[in-house]
């Protein structure tokens, strides 16, 4: 027995250090070249995250952390990517070289760089998927309890992961649901399926799920409150849909077709594998009607968030359970068809894939970081001419106004198309916010200013129309003591005051 036991824990370790190492190489380039994108610049402040009801973000991002760091923050949500792997591998059951299989598709799936690109989500979602297959593996293994004392206790311990994993990342309660969805697909193949056992647990889970939420709904009243209705959130549901089905449509069939964003080619594999299973199912005919349905689900679950969204803003971030829902169907599918006799051949094929996925990771990253120094030199440029022109800037109130934003087109060389936030600019990025743009500076160790007030504002916005934009000398003036940076010449975003 120890041996066994000594083996297991053996065959474990070598699973998370092959996924953490695989992580480290596919995110080698990010990793390694300092990058501040969009959204990165925004300081961690003691509200942060709360009036979004993330009160689980907050407590970490600020009160254990104190902000982001780079390197160690991107590390940690890549471990904690890499535990989740091998904790999903172990919950579908998955051993040998399946796990591995898993463990590779899943930490290189590049709907991840569309999460961690973000340092402030970068473990955050790691840790989202941690606790959420945590959490439905001890829904699972202790649902047939016979102690009724023990199983509320275990239910209720559930319930508060869930709770709480909503409470970092409202989209991650989709999770333990996928996951709980594909335990049951994997049951209608085990010889002893009880089909009325099984539907009754769906309805328990089902029903842990409803407390959850009203746990999470709970607490969002008393850890933040008086919350406001949140400009972010409400931004995806305040457009106007005439036919948000055939929206949806639209919208599903270009991610099952892999064209919906960058790095989302390859899963286009599982549409085609998933007829060729249903087409087994009909021949198997046993439960073929259930596990045709539970399948066509798991091809819906990680899009039907969009169902929801009205603006026509679907970042590819919120599709949470992409990289579950690709890697299991994938190994699920070689498993079913015995293909790991082919050894060789589906080694190869998997290695293939994995290959083209860090391919995609760096090439987002790589475009990433293309910007990021285009701005900075810019930004750079910027603050020379500043000095160049005023030299006793450094010494009044160092108040500065950008203007407008960067045409699209200015930098549209650096982006990958339909890569979202890969290869924005600071200075294009929602209308050139002020706010966002002095953060930007200032993280950049190139100048750190002040934000104009309304009066200010008043005295100069008359002169701006006859300036130039930049790059032109001119189109850097000082007015009435602050300094005027016209960057295009639509006005930008909306100042604090208006």
């Amino acid at each position: 027995m120890n041996d066994l036991l000594k083996k297991g824990s053996e065959s474990d370790f070598k699973l998370y250090l092959f996924t953490f190492i695989l992580s480290i190489v596919a995110y080698g380039f990010a990793l390694s070249n300092y990058t501040l994108s969009v959204d990165n610049e925004i300081p961690i402040l003691s509200d942060f995250a709360l009036d979004m009801g993330r009160w689980g973000q907050n407590l970490i991002r600020f009160h254990l952390f104190n902000g982001h760091l780079q390197y160690f923050t991107f590390i940690l949500g890549l471990f904690l990517f890499s535990v989740s792997a091998v904790r999903l591998a172990k919950f579908f059951n998955f051993d040998n070289i399946y796990a591995y299989f898993f463990c590779g598709l899943f930490i290189t799936i590049p709907q991840i760089s569309y999460q961690v690109v973000f340092y402030m989500m970068s473990d955050i979602a790691g840790l989202g998927i941690l606790l959420s297959v945590v959490s439905v593996d001890i829904f699972v293994r202790n649902i047939d309890n016979n102690s009724k004392f023990k199983l509320f206790l275990y239910l209720l311990l559930s319930a508060l992961l869930i709770m709480f994993l909503t409470s970092l990342y409202q989209i991650l309660i989709l999770v333990p649901v996928t996951l709980y969805v594909i335990h049951f697909f994997q049951k209608l193949f085990n010889e002893d399926y009880n089909q009325k056992n099984e539907i009754k647990k769906i309805f328990v889970f089902a029903g842990l799920i409803l407390f959850s939420i009203i746990l999470y709904s709970i607490s969002v009243k008393i850890i933040c409150p008086p919350i406001k209705d949140s400009g972010y959130l409400l931004s995806f549901t305040s457009g106007n849909s005439n036919n948000m089905f055939s929206m949806f449509f639209d919208i599903w069939t270009n991610n099952l077709m892999g064209n919906f964003y960058y790095g989302e080619k390859l899963f286009i594999l599982i549409p085609i594998i998933s007829i060729i299973l249903c087409l087994r199912f009909l021949i198997e005919k046993k439960y073929f009607v259930l596990k045709f349905l539970v399948l066509f689900f798991l091809l819906l679950s990680p899009f039907l968030v969009s169902l929801f969204i009205s603006n026509g803003y679907h970042p590819p971030r919120i599709y949470v359970t992409t990289g579950i829902v690709f890697s299991f169907i994938i190994v699920f599918s070689i498993k079913t068809f015995q293909l790991n006799k082919l050894n060789y051949l589906t080694t190869t094929l998997i290695s293939l894939i994995i290959i083209c996925n860090i391919y995609f990771i760096t090439n987002l990253f790589y475009s990433c970081n293309k910007i990021y120094l285009f701005d900075k030199r810019n930004a750079e440029k910027m603050y020379d001419l500043i000095l160049k022109k005023y030299p006793n800037f450094e010494t009044n109130e160092k108040v500065i106004y950008f203007y407008g934003f960067f045409d699209f087109e200015y930098h549209q060389k650096f982006r990958l198309d339909k890569s979202e936030i890969f290869g924005g600019s600071i200075f294009h990025w929602g209308e050139a916010d002020n706010y966002r743009v002095n953060n930007f500076f200032k993280l950049s160790n190139i100048g750190e200013f002040n934000m104009i007030n309304k009066e200010q504002f008043d005295s100069v916005k008359d002169s701006i129309n006859e300036m130039p934009i930049w790059p032109n000398e001119a189109s850097v003036k000082m007015i009435n003591g602050v300094v005027v940076v016209k960057l295009g010449e639509k006005k930008g975003a909306k100042l604090y005051f208006e």
